[in-house]
């Protein structure tokens, strides 16, 4: 809070006391307010301080969602503004009251001796630049500013990246090799995959006595033998469904820049490498199912590109409907059908599904799950939308091992990322007791060649997911020509990143 407090200081001090123009000087002040808010809200809510990724990710769709998903936020934040736009409006008045008329204080102040006049005037000469120098001051030792100034860096660096070429941008990331597009890569088929993207599942839910009445299915299939990797880690660029999605697919961060206020819904054709797309070289049919909004952030449109038959909310029939499309519920018994269906015919296939009902900050329950959820789990809560996922992700592999071709069918269980928000407002957390956080990760199979203890990210799953299905083929991913690639090769290339994100996928 200090460091809010220190950059919205500064602004204040630049707007009343160094321009003269008031009326400028209360606008001045009142967009530092909003700056500061700005970060002030991703520091609640995301737990950093804004940046340029973060920034360009906000568009139309996400606003109109914070009133559900972050009412007291996006409330307060409306109250918040207009209680300001009023103080910075009544101080700019006051600042512009018409002086009264000391003509009697003047002819006395007219008398002072010269020594007094040459020191006001000196004050009122270099008091500006104080202010000045005190006001940048305050904007370099607040970490608001300095993350402003970051992201204006950013935005300088990536524009300057723009003028490379894909060859050029691949040269200077250090790529070894040739990065194929997918028309080039070939496959061969091997077993049909079961992808379960889990919206916030997190490793710390797993073996936990806290969480034992919410995940004991899940529990249930680690006894019986299911593989549990303990160190699948979330990455910046990473850290969000849709950014998810798009880095574990392709091996790279969902750095978009500035074109990504819609995020992909402009991408037409990509020629980014995903796991999907090597899949369908193999002749594999991909099916992304999903009970949200496709529409949202471009995510159905993405996935198509890679490959995908996409099927959102709209695709459950007798569904009940959320803030955010359809319950859990409904979209696993859409999958039963699908898998179904896919069992039964000749050609490979990669169901992919994608839940949303434990969203932070308090999950979306669904009152029809209550039969099924452990007695001692408290309807509406958080707790309450897991143990839902929980049975319908014991239950849904249940179904799957008593269908045809079950044997010939790898399952995979993973989180999107971690649980967003902090234990004031994600009230589960605090159960977390501080342990390291990571991504929940499992699987029916044993990953070939690796083990249970190394470290996973984002760019290691594309591989990870064809070796589990034992695709023999041909394509690179980010982290079989970028050797180097880590978080912090991430973080020192993010606008070369974005650029060839942007150039894989057609947007610039």
């Amino acid at each position: 809070m200090f460091d809010i407090l220190l950059f919205y200081v500064a602004f204040a001090i630049l707007g009343f006391g160094v321009l003269k123009n008031k009326k400028f000087g209360a606008v001045l002040a009142f967009i530092g307010f909003l700056l500061a808010g700005m970060d002030f809200v991703c520091q609640e809510i995301m737990g950093q301080h804004l940046d340029y990724a973060t920034i360009t990710r906000i568009d139309g769709t996400m606003l109109a969602m914070a009133p559900q998903v972050t009412p007291a936020y996006f409330y307060g934040g409306i109250v918040a503004v207009l209680l300001a736009a009023v103080l910075h409006y009544f101080a700019y008045k006051k600042f512009t009251l018409p002086a009264k008329d000391n003509s009697a204080q003047k002819d006395s102040a007219a008398q002072n001796d010269d020594g007094v006049q040459n020191m006001n005037e000196a004050k009122g000469k270099y008091l500006p630049a104080i202010l000045v120098v005190v006001a940048l001051v305050c904007l370099n030792l607040s970490a608001t500013g300095k993350a402003y100034k970051n992201i204006l860096f950013s935005a300088k660096q990536l524009q300057q990246s723009f003028s490379l070429s894909k060859e050029e941008l691949l040269a200077k990331l250090g790529a070894q090799g040739e990065y194929l597009e997918v028309s080039k890569t070939t496959a061969k088929s091997g077993k049909n995959l079961v992808i379960i993207y889990c919206e916030s599942l997190e490793d710390n839910f797993l073996q936990n006595k806290t969480f034992a009445d919410e995940v004991p299915r899940l529990n249930n299939l680690l006894a019986q033998g299911w593989q549990r990797y303990t160190n699948y880690r979330c990455l910046d660029g990473a850290d969000w469904t849709v950014g998810a999605l798009y880095a574990t697919q392709t091996g790279l961060p969902a750095y978009l820049g500035a074109n990504s206020d819609t995020l992909f819904s402009g991408v037409r054709k990509t020629e980014a490498v995903s796991y999907a797309g090597v899949l369908a070289q193999a002749g594999y049919k991909n099916i992304l199912l999903s009970n949200g909004d496709m529409n949202f952030a471009g995510t159905g449109n993405i996935m198509e590109r890679f490959g995908y038959e996409v099927k959102g909310y709209e695709h459950c029939q007798e569904a009940v409907k959320t803030v955010w499309g359809v319950h859990d519920y409904d979209l696993f018994r859409m999958a039963k059908q699908e898998y179904a269906k896919l069992a039964q015919g000749d050609e490979p296939f990669n169901l992919t599904l994608l839940t949303v009902d434990t969203h932070f900050p308090k999950g979306v329950p669904d009152k029809r799950m209550r039969p099924f959820v452990n007695a001692g789990v408290a309807d509406g809560s958080h707790e309450f939308a897991l143990a839902s996922l929980d049975y319908l992700l014991g239950d849904f592999v249940k179904f799957v091992e008593a269908q045809p071709k079950a044997q010939d069918t790898v399952i995979v269980i993973l989180g999107d990322h971690l649980l967003m928000g902090d234990f004031r407002h994600t009230t589960i957390l605090k159960k977390f007791d501080n342990a390291p956080r990571r991504i929940a990760l499992l699987t029916n199979k044993t990953i070939p060649n690796l083990d249970s203890a190394d470290e996973i990210t984002y760019y290691h799953l594309p591989q990870i997911v064809l070796r589990l299905a034992g695709v023999r083929h041909n394509a690179k991913f980010s982290r079989d020509i970028f050797p180097q690639m880590n978080e912090q090769f991430v973080a020192e290339n993010k606008e070369l990143l974005t650029s060839l994100n942007l150039k894989l996928n057609g947007m610039r």
